[in-house]
């Protein structure tokens, strides 16, 4: 039996014992479909107005521990990878009274994420580690690949004017990133099987090495999103979704990058199980949650495509339009909270 073909039928064997989801992985919207504007041409019905109460208008305040920083809004030429860092001293904790909301209220957490000094804490870990600075990574399935999760900002059709300059000078820090394919995401991939060797890329990792390890180790991003759970099947516990979160989490942690928790629309397992322990995990951890779900809530049926099967899985055009736009001011916040917060 050659290694191959031993390997083929191991993957296999993983996909039926560890993977434990669904395909949510269907046609996809983004890239290869119409052009868009506001900030899409190719709304859906998507209005400005419908999203103003829960979207900011206006470039965001970087918040650390409640406390407001205003930055300033100015486009300028900033090579990739051309800023160096000097490492900062590690925060020291104090006694801010802790006024965060708790989990169960996770569907009134904010869109966009604030920064907490835990998350300042990491990133200057980073740096005196080596990270990549203005580098993002991406763990998830055929939903966070780069044609329908942020790579249109990295093409021609990027949608984004010159209203968002805060915006653009975020598409050029970052830009390439938007349309890197990541080693931690791949149709099917769950949160056991990031962490599964057999689902690595041979021709990109070392042996024994996982999905996760092998991305935190060949690309040393600096923020990494974390788009899981739409692939975990709702007849399994949802306690070993939160096993495998908390090890990805930690692990990104311990990389020096700062992971962004992203919660779903659906609601497959039919109690906001998921979401509920994703925002857990990032209250813990203190570190950022997108809030998606919420993000979708003005759209008809919530965002979620009641005509494919399963219904109310997939993704209709519209939301797939929102995630977007609300991935790319959280990249937006989140830097600049670090940043801001670093001498």
């Amino acid at each position: 039996m050659s290694g191959r073909f031993l390997r083929i039928v191991l993957q296999n064997m993983s996909v039926m014992i560890v993977l434990l989801c669904l395909s949510a992985c269907g046609r996809f919207f983004g890239i290869d479909s119409a052009p868009l504007s506001w900030p899409f041409e190719r709304t859906f019905g998507v209005t400005e107005t419908m999203l103003a109460e829960i979207l900011p208008t206006s470039p965001p305040q970087a918040v650390l521990v409640q406390t407001p920083i205003i930055l300033p809004v100015t486009l300028t030429p900033i090579p990739v990878h051309s800023p160096t860092f000097t490492p900062s001293p590690t925060i020291t904790p104090t006694s801010t009274p802790d006024t965060r909301p708790l989990p169960r209220a996770w569907r009134t957490w904010p869109v966009i994420p604030m920064v907490s000094s835990r998350a300042v804490e990491i990133y200057r870990r980073g740096q005196e580690m080596g990270v990549a600075p203005y580098t993002f990574s991406v763990v998830g399935d055929c939903q966070s690949e780069p044609q329908v999760f942020l790579g249109i900002y990295a093409t021609n059709r990027n949608p984004i004017g010159p209203d968002y300059p805060h915006l653009l000078e975020t598409i050029q820090l970052f830009y390439d990133s938007f349309w890197r394919d990541s080693v931690a995401v791949r149709d099917g991939l769950s949160a056991p099987s990031a962490l599964d060797p057999l689902w690595s890329d041979p021709t990109r990792c070392q042996p024994g090495e996982s999905p996760l390890a092998c991305e935190l180790r060949t690309y040393r991003p600096m923020i990494v999103f974390v788009n899981l759970g739409t692939n975990w099947r709702p007849d399994v516990s949802v306690t070993l979704y939160e096993k495998y979160l908390r090890q990805i989490v930690e692990q990104i942690i311990a990389s020096g990058a700062v992971p962004i928790l992203t919660n779903k629309a659906d609601n497959i397992e039919g109690d906001f199980a998921i979401n509920r322990v994703t925002a857990q995990i990032a209250y813990e951890y203190d570190v950022p949650y997108m809030n998606f779900w919420r993000a979708v809530q003005p759209l008809e049926n919530h965002g979620l495509d009641p005509d494919r099967n399963p219904p109310n899985l997939y993704l209709t055009p519209a939301a797939w339009d929102v995630r977007n736009w609300v991935a790319l001011q959280t990249l937006d916040a989140v830097w600049r909270g670090l940043v801001a917060a670093t001498p």
